[in-house]
């Protein structure tokens, strides 16, 4: 006979099993649920992501074509801007950032650009003195025939050099120091008096001071003085011209770069131009003819 607790615990067990059959239907439901959420989050950021790489490519083909034009446009704008005119590109041993756009722009605007490379910081006066560099730089300095070189020393040697290069003809001192290795060149004594100098000299990525010397002095002198480095490599050449009082850009190896190079030496403009903190602008304002 069925009695009562048997009765009970059949309901129990009906009540349990519900419960049970509930919460499975319930999980089943989520899960499916979340599965289709999934597959629509999935398949929106596939979307997202394909969007992404076609705005990327199409950004890329118009910045290619920007450049394009930039570099078709520059030599037409600066084309003879520089005839006639002789800039000293002072660099250090080991330089080849930049220093080809540089030349190039220089010469693309019909500028003659003679090389000067310092082959160890500060000419390597303070270990070593050429012989025969003192009696050129005056009596005042025979003594100083042995390193380290005072800051008298050096400035006479930066004014020696520069007064050298504002000149045609001989060149002594300059001479001196290319046949003792201090600094080399690919060509002195064939160009005349330097209009321009670019300065881009740096050791160990600081700029070099006896070579800012020279080019301060040069400006003393009348020529236009640029300071320039190129986006690939931070010397701090850039920043440093601009605080000694020369116009300078940071990004000469780009197309810009070489409109505000060539402008710059021509006195169209001045300022500090590139992409760097505390630029005035990307370049200088477009100016065509005179």
């Amino acid at each position: 006979m069925y009695n009562l607790r048997y009765h009970v615990a059949s309901l129990v067990a009906v009540f349990l099993a519900l419960t049970v059959g509930l919460l499975l239907g319930t999980v089943v439901a989520e899960r499916g649920t979340l599965e289709d959420q999934s597959s629509t989050l999935v398949s929106d950021l596939q979307k997202q992501f394909a969007q992404i790489q076609k705005d990327n490519a199409d950004l890329r083909s118009g910045l290619e074509r920007d450049r394009s034009f930039a570099e078709d446009m520059v030599p037409a704008l600066t084309a003879g801007v520089l005839d006639g005119k002789n800039v000293v590109v002072l660099v250090n041993t080991g330089r080849s950032n930049g220093l080809s756009a540089a030349v190039d722009a220089i010469e693309i605007a019909g500028g003659t650009a003679v090389v000067l490379t310092q082959e160890s910081a500060g000419m390597g006066l303070d270990e070593t003195i050429p012989e025969g560099l003192p009696a050129l730089l005056g009596d005042s300095f025979a003594g100083q025939s042995t390193a380290p070189a005072s800051e008298a020393f050096k400035d006479a040697v930066a004014e020696a050099i520069a007064t050298e290069l504002r000149r045609a003809g001989n060149r002594p001192v300059l001479d001196l120091l290319i046949e003792s290795d201090v600094i080399s060149s690919d060509s002195t004594n064939d160009i005349a008096e330097v209009d321009g100098c670019v300065l881009m000299t740096s050791f160990g990525g600081q700029p070099d001071d006896l070579s800012a010397k020279i080019a301060g002095a040069l400006g003393v002198h009348g020529a236009v003085v640029v300071g320039a480095e190129a986006t690939s490599q931070v010397t701090g050449v850039a920043a440093e011209s601009v605080d000694r009082g020369f116009s300078a850009l940071d990004n000469v190896d780009t197309p810009q770069g070489a409109y505000s190079l060539v402008w710059l030496l021509t006195g169209r403009a001045s300022g500090y131009f590139g992409v760097g903190p505390g630029t005035d602008a990307v370049y200088p304002a477009v100016v065509t003819g005179g």
